[in-house]
């Protein structure tokens, strides 16, 4: 796995963060808080960098780090540039 790029680092420290729906839906009815994501994102690794097929992006990232509480999560974002740049996270799971 490989180190994730500190552009993402640095608009996740600075909480440069947008969720899609499915992401805050699953963190309304989920175990994990965006305080757990932000962490998870942190403190992870990148498992898989792909094409962004909706070429919002350049790139898409699968991240996978601990929560808060050392629960492994597996997300998926990408950067965007909407008024200003800005790590929109597409889906998150508890890794399996």
């Amino acid at each position: 796995m490989r180190e994730v790029p500190n552009q993402i680092i640095n608009l996740v420290k600075d909480r440069q963060v947008l969720f899609s729906a499915k992401a805050r839906h699953q963190l309304d009815v989920g175990v994990f808080d965006t305080d757990d994501i932000i962490h998870s994102v942190l403190y992870g690794k990148v498992a898989k960098k792909e094409k962004d097929e909706q070429k919002v992006s350049q790139y898409k990232y699968t991240i996978v780090g601990p929560s808060r509480s050392g629960v492994s999560i597996y997300s998926c974002g990408k950067i965007i540039n909407l008024l200003e740049k800005a790590y929109f996270i597409i889906t998150f799971h508890e890794t399996r």
